[in-house]
């Protein structure tokens, strides 16, 4: 059952609703199977006449009378050559009378789910020819049959043996009823003296299922018990609806739905925030279409666990993310194998620079993540996206000839600079920086390095006030896009020398143990530092972004005194998280572990 909610951009007369929810409320019930119902297996039982007797057409008919026709299950036939050893699974269980040219079979089954937007498969096992008919309509025949009208004497045109194989004609699911529904089936020789013939079939129901060409989970709040859902579509759709339900059960309720348009491009933007829902839980959801289009197939996400000692914690980690397609895509792959809760990426996404000429970028970016990140259970990984460089027109605030001076701490200002960024993701939102609490366990505090807005001012004030309320929070993870302690760049550059001054002394105070930077296309991990000085108690500054672009030329380790490692690889972080204990494995785009630290609490 749906419990319904109003949508909320498309209010309508009650009447409507009210039989929009009926209809959808039939269509979720009934959820289909991801592989489909089996309507009729190849073992049913089915009723059968073998008496060399013209029926006509009537028996094709759903009311027609065969009680008085025997009865058993298939595979049905008779084989005088011995040669049964060889037919197809579950083999021959019900004899019939030999030497016949045609046989007759019916067989029931009821049907509740959805008749619209489904798709029909048939697979039988026939010797030699076969026709089909569903509630009384022919549903389609065997190559082995002639064209025309079918009667008692109709012979095929040649021979065969029994083999499982796929109906070769196209099946009509507007045939199929709710309720109780009739296949009927006459078999034909191809000769009277004919040493065999064989019936068995398989009828199965799948619904017609698509993904939006965007679609992607995150948070806004407390990820323990909310999950925030968007998704794109080609054109607005009126009648789109998300439902949702726990794992196991078909409870399933509608979501309130808010929809905009995406800047620079015909397709809308759904969002669909579900709260209330249960720590540490798997749910399923839908995407349903009613007038335009295929719905999603059922797909799942989960709650964060109510704390860190329930199970271990796993999130990739990583930035810098679509130069090119396949490296996206395969980083993102061995991410997926892995089956972390969640990924986050530190900006630069889809390298479109905030640009209306490069929107095919985020097309790509989008494709790329509905192919390697839902899993093959279904469950969609969720990802935090960060603001880095190329989402903003000019790459900085001041970028662009715009200078410092000319910078306004207003939506509509960093919405002109980075206008896809603002317009897509629910999280972080203006101003471009904020918090996810996971209960009280862990806080990840996304950042925006000079990109729509300065290090220094107001959002360092926010830092200073966030950073301090979550005092003795034991995962406390600063995640942002220009390194403080840069791999490839100059150290004693500017945007760094303002991370160092305004950011970090914030960090050292309040407990933080690990910070991901990106950026510079490498990867790196630190010494301990506090107060820009290798220090036992320091934090590890780790990541520089290499997820799907090409590397750079990194600063020898041995030769940099805050660098514990470096490499030109592209990579991302398996951050596991039990207890209070922080461990990063770091792998290779191929799946290779190519670093490993462990971070325990300072005591």
């Amino acid at each position: 059952m749906i419990q319904q909610t109003q949508h909320t951009t498309h209010p309508r007369p009650l009447l409507l609703a009210i039989l929009l929810g009926l209809l959808f409320s039939a269509s979720a019930r009934a959820d289909l199977p991801r592989d489909g119902l089996v309507l009729i297996d190849f073992d049913a039982n089915w009723r059968y006449h073998d008496k060399d007797e013209d029926l006509g057409t009537a028996w094709v008919r759903p009311d027609f009378d065969d009680s008085g026709w025997s009865e058993g299950p298939a595979l049905l036939g008779y084989d005088t050559a011995d040669r049964r050893g060889r037919w197809p699974e579950p083999g021959l269980q019900t004899e019939l009378q030999p030497n016949l040219i045609t046989y007759y079979f019916r067989t029931t089954f009821d049907y509740e789910g959805p008749t619209q937007g489904v798709s029909l498969n048939l697979q039988h096992i026939i010797d030699d020819g076969a026709v089909f008919y569903l509630n009384g309509v022919e549903l389609g025949r065997t190559e082995l049959m002639p064209e025309g009208d079918i009667a008692h004497n109709t012979r095929t045109t040649t021979w065969t043996n029994p083999s499982i194989e796929d109906a070769e004609f196209e099946l009509d699911p507007s045939l199929l009823r709710r309720g109780r529904n009739v296949l009927a089936v006459s078999v034909h020789n191809q000769s009277p003296n004919s040493s065999d013939i064989c019936l068995g079939a398989k009828l199965t129901v799948t619904e017609d299922t698509a993904l939006p060409p965007a679609l992607y989970l995150s948070w806004q709040r407390d990820p323990t018990s909310t999950m925030t859902i968007q998704w794109h579509l080609d054109e607005h759709d009126h009648s789109t609806r998300l439902v949702y339900a726990p794992a196991g059960s078909d409870d399933y309720r509608e979501a309130n739905v808010d929809t905009h348009p995406m800047v620079f491009s015909d397709r809308p933007i759904y969002t669909a925030e579900l709260t209330g829902l249960r720590p540490g839980s798997d749910y399923k959801f839908r995407i349903l279409r009613e007038q335009r289009g295929a719905s999603s197939p059922t797909l799942r996400f989960r709650t964060m666990p109510a704390t860190a000692d329930e199970r271990p914690i796993r999130i990739a980690v990583g930035g810098d993310v679509l130069h090119r397609y396949e490296w996206m895509a395969r980083t993102n792959r061995e991410a997926a194998r892995m089956d972390p809760d969640f990924i986050v990426w530190g900006g630069d996404l889809a390298y479109a620079d905030g640009r209306e000429d490069r929107i095919d970028r985020w097309y790509t970016f989008f494709r790329a993540m509905n192919e390697t990140l839902i899993l093959d259970d279904g469950r969609v990984i969720p990802v935090v996206m960060g603001i880095g460089n190329h989402e903003i027109v000019g790459h900085f605030y001041w970028g662009a000839d715009r200078g410092r001076d000319t910078y306004e701490d207003t939506d509509e200002y960093r919405e002109s600079i980075a206008p896809y960024y603002y317009n897509m993701f629910a999280f972080p939102g203006h101003p471009g920086y904020g918090v996810l609490d996971f209960g009280d366990y862990m806080s990840i505090i996304l950042l925006d390095t000079d990109h729509s807005g300065p290090v220094e001012g107001t959002q360092t004030d926010w830092l200073a006030e966030t950073i301090a309320q979550r005092d003795g929070v034991p995962h406390i993870i600063p995640v942002y896009h220009y390194p403080a302690f840069p791999s490839v760049r100059d150290f004693f550059g500017a945007v760094p020398t303002r991370i160092r001054e305004h950011w970090i002394p914030h960090f050292e105070r309040h407990g933080v143990r690990i910070a991901f930077e990106n950026h510079d296309h490498a990867y790196k991990r630190t010494v301990p530092i506090k107060a820009e000085r290798e220090h036992a108690d320091g934090i590890v500054y780790i990541g520089d972004g290499a997820w799907g672009v090409s590397t750079r030329e990194v600063h020898v380790a041995a030769e940099t005194p805050y660098l514990a490692k470096s490499i030109s690889e592209r990579h991302f972080i398996l951050l596991t998280i039990k207890g209070e204990t922080q461990d990063l494995k770091v792998f290779s785009e191929h799946g290779n572990i190519i670093d490993h630290h462990i971070s325990r609490p300072r005591r």
